[in-house]
């Protein structure tokens, strides 16, 4: 790589983006009691901060802390008492909800970082259920110093009894920011700390018949040695290898998602070989498609459950073999409670996935963070809304999952989350390596073998830019400010929604992200393209009047609008190029034979523009789901479901 570089411009470049306490009741006030901290034992290793109490229903936690130094592995495992799910097992913190009383032991038995081990354990003792309404947070979890962070009140009404007020205060650790502008959930951003801490907080709820109950919450902050120069992370989370026994096992941690991880230049660096750690083609064979096995032994995992979704995903949802075939072109693939956004980077050749895209119960959900993508708040002064969904004969293709609802979900709808996000990551990692350029110098890390393309403009998307370039200069402009933070001009504030759909709708990009990068522009092609090839889902792109939160979405007025825009006959060029580049085994003729596009109405509201054209088949609307299976795609949706940007990679 030639020259060196600034560590902000080195991680701009490498990304492409895309449990509570004891309770009680009361019909009054409760009385705030903060409980000493525990004294680390003399000579202790690991100690464990656990709730001494808790009534069933409501979640427990407890957390591994390190007496001094950090902690390199954990594990935990119940004991004795009424069978419990750890869903954590492998962070430092865990959680669970009992649901009978009795007591609950726990073992923690964790590897420090000079390599002794060392054990301890817990009791918790369940209490019978609240007999009157309560709230549960949850849930108790770990994270690193500076992580944006989330628990939710759940509250557990009886007898038509609502909410009034849930108040949060924090009851002990370093003081954070707590954002409760949504009283049901809060958000903070974890203190800086050279040494394991917990943080506690208290919401009380008040009932609209005047009753009360509290729950606490638990949320472990991890040391973690301090950022080096030239690093490639602003931060990471707690993660091991899915499959214990891999090939490579042991590097893909410290070559994937450490701290300590920097390039300064190809001279001064720490980043792993390829040698070390090599493309998945390497493993699989030149030519040959990796199976799912070599797969799941590049994957690390926050929770278990994530690496388990993943795999059954891939065994019953790869059907053409299109996802093992483009991660033959990744070393390695973390999946995160904590990821967000999911992108890739070629500084490691690995793609970081959010796992809000792979939960398929409700307690798996609540271990992911529900803090919002940061670029949310790029929009702020733009006198329009992007909003964008996933269609199928005239419906959502997509069911809704409003956070406050406890929803699960099937493999089989993952391929509308999990699906769709690989598309787009994985056109990333094939654009910097594709199927023709896998073939790496073993000695060198894994950017300096395509450090020499991208100097000399060698990626598809820079053919894609050079053969079929996006030409509005309006459009280039609010990508940097929607996806790049650029500070919004007067001009663009004073644009409408008509003018930004005219500004796009005479281009040739299938989405406002493509203005973010070239390397944007093609992923959303490719992400488009294979979701209605494999899928038969189109994807609409509307741009409207300002959102505002509590709009519903006949609210929201369409300036203008299209379905299935990737049929244009002036972006099928461009489709093909990536396909004969990043996906050749793929019938060039296919790109043809796309539903054509359809444009809304404008001045009717994006609701109203849901039913296009008739649906395939008799009826005018297909079968609709049964109002018991909760949260169907025909259902209501509030407005902010399809804000483009909450669905961003």
């Amino acid at each position: 790589m030639p020259g060196a570089l600034l560590a902000t411009t080195l991680l701009a470049m490498l990304l492409a983006s895309c449990g509570g306490g004891s309770g009680g009741a009361s019909p009054a006030s409760i009385p705030a009691t903060t409980p000493a901290p525990t004294p680390a034992p003399t000579n202790c290793s690991v100690r464990i901060d656990a709730d001494a109490s808790i009534e069933a229903g409501k979640t427990a936690g407890a957390t591994a802390l390190a007496c001094s130094g950090t902690l390199a592995d954990v594990t935990w495992t119940q004991v004795s008492g009424p069978v419990v799910n750890l869903l954590a097992a492998r962070s430092q913190t865990v959680a669970f909800e009992p649901g009978v009383a009795g007591t609950v032991r726990l073992r923690a038995d964790v590897r420090l970082a000079d390599g002794s081990a060392a054990s301890a354990t817990a009791d918790i003792a369940v209490s019978a259920a609240p007999a009157g309404s309560y709230v549960t947070l949850r849930a108790d979890h770990s994270v690193r110093p500076e992580t944006n962070t989330s628990v939710r009140a759940w509250p557990m009404l009886i007898g038509g009894d609502t909410v009034r007020d849930i108040v949060w205060t924090q009851v002990s650790g370093p003081i954070v920011t707590m954002d409760t502008a949504n009283n049901k959930l809060l958000m903070f951003k974890t203190p800086t700390t050279t040494v394991d801490t917990v943080l506690r907080f208290r919401a009380v709820m008040t009932t609209g018949s005047g009753r009360q109950d509290q729950d606490e919450v638990s949320v472990g902050v991890e040391a973690q040695p301090a950022k080096p120069n030239y690093y490639l992370f602003d931060s990471t989370q707690r993660v091991h290898p899915y499959r214990s026994a891999g090939v490579y096992t042991g590097a893909l941690a410290r070559c994937v998602y450490d701290i300590g991880l920097y390039y300064e230049t190809s001279a001064k660096n720490n980043v792993c070989s390829v040698g070390t750690l090599p493309l998945l083609q390497a493993e699989a064979g030149p030519g040959a498609v990796p199976s799912v096995a070599q797969i799941m032994g590049r994957v690390l995992v926050s929770h278990d459950f994530l690496g388990a979704n993943f795999e059954q995903f891939l065994l019953t949802q790869d059907t053409h073999g299109d996802f093992r075939r483009l991660l033959a072109g990744v070393t390695a693939i973390v999946l995160g409670s904590h990821v967000r956004p999911s992108y890739y980077t070629y500084g490691t050749g690995a793609i970081y996935l959010d796992a809000n895209n792979l939960w398929l119960t409700p307690d798996q959900r609540d271990v992911v963070t529900e803090v919002p993508d940061y670029r949310l708040a790029f929009a702020d002064g733009l006198n329009y809304s992007a909003f964008g969904r996933q269609v199928k004969n005239n419906d959502y293709a997509r069911r809704s999952f409003p956070s406050t609802d406890r929803i699960s979900r099937s493999t089989e709808e993952l391929v509308l989350e999990i699906g769709r996000l690989l598309y787009h990551e994985l056109a990333h990692a094939s654009d910097f390596f594709p199927a023709t350029q896998r073939t790496l110098n073993p000695a060198l890390p894994i950017y300096d073998n395509v450090a020499g393309r991208i100097d000399s403009g060698a990626l598809a998307s820079d053919a894609l830019t050079t053969q079929y370039p996006l030409q509005s200069v309006e459009m280039k402009a609010l990508g940097q400010v929607l996806f790049q933070g650029a500070v919004v001009t007067e001009a663009q504030k004073a644009y409408t929604a008509f003018d930004v759909g005219g500004f796009f709708g005479a281009d040739v990009a299938s989405d406002d992200y493509a203005y973010s990068s070239s390397r944007e522009d093609l992923a959303m092609l490719f992400e488009e393209f294979m979701m209605s090839y494999r899928h038969g889902v189109q994807y609409d792109i509307a741009f409207t009047n300002v959102y505002t939160e509590g709009m519903t979405a006949p609210q929201v007025i369409v300036g203008w609008g299209q379905r299935g825009r990737i049929a244009e006959a002036a972006i099928k060029p461009r489709i093909k190029l990536v396909l004969a580049r990043i996906a050749p085994w793929i019938d060039l003729a296919a790109v043809d034979s796309l539903p054509a596009p359809i444009l809304m109405k404008v001045g009717a509201s994006w609701d109203a523009n849901l039913v296009l054209a008739p649906s395939v088949g008799a009826s005018a609307r297909p079968v609709q789901p049964s109002i018991l299976r909760a949260g169907s795609a025909s259902a209501p949706r509030p407005g902010r479901d399809d804000l483009k940007l909450r669905d961003r990679r």
